[in-house]
């Protein structure tokens, strides 16, 4: 029951996300609104996809014709100031999403510290998912 659980999770972010883009294709950029979070793929393996959960509220980043998340590919995600006051230090968890539908949790949680009108920008490295780790950047 869990599984299916978070197989129809999954599968609703993922239609969801494919209904988020905007269409002229201009990048989400920092404003005094949101927060931006964006997360370059160096890893050495293959994935689906990256959650994030922040403060109860959670994004999800995959590719909309479901394809695998290629080494360099970027993915941004955008907290807003109406999701949550974007004001003081967060945890963050990171989940890496799998082709079998499961969530991976990375074992350390990245900290934060919110603020409207910025872009935290981190690197996902490792040879596995289970060696993979998030590292701030800039």
């Amino acid at each position: 029951m869990n599984r299916l659980f978070l197989l129809l999770n999954t599968l609703f972010l993922i239609v969801v996300l494919s209904a988020c883009g905007e269409a002229t294709g201009t990048p989400i950029e920092p404003n005094e609104n949101n927060t931006i979070i964006t997360i370059k793929n160096k890893a050495e393996f293959e994935f689906d996809g990256i959650e994030l959960a922040l403060l109860n509220h959670t994004q999800g980043g995959v590719n909309a014709d479901g394809s695998i998340i290629e080494k360099d590919e970027v993915l941004r995600f955008e907290f807003l100031t109406e999701d949550f006051e974007l004001d003081g230090d967060v945890e963050m968890e990171v989940y890496i999403l799998t082709d079998n539908g499961d969530r991976a949790l990375l074992n350390k949680k990245a900290l934060l510290e919110l603020r409207p009108n910025q872009e935290i920008f981190f690197e996902l490295t490792g040879g596995s998912v289970n060696e993979a780790v998030l590292k701030r950047v800039k």
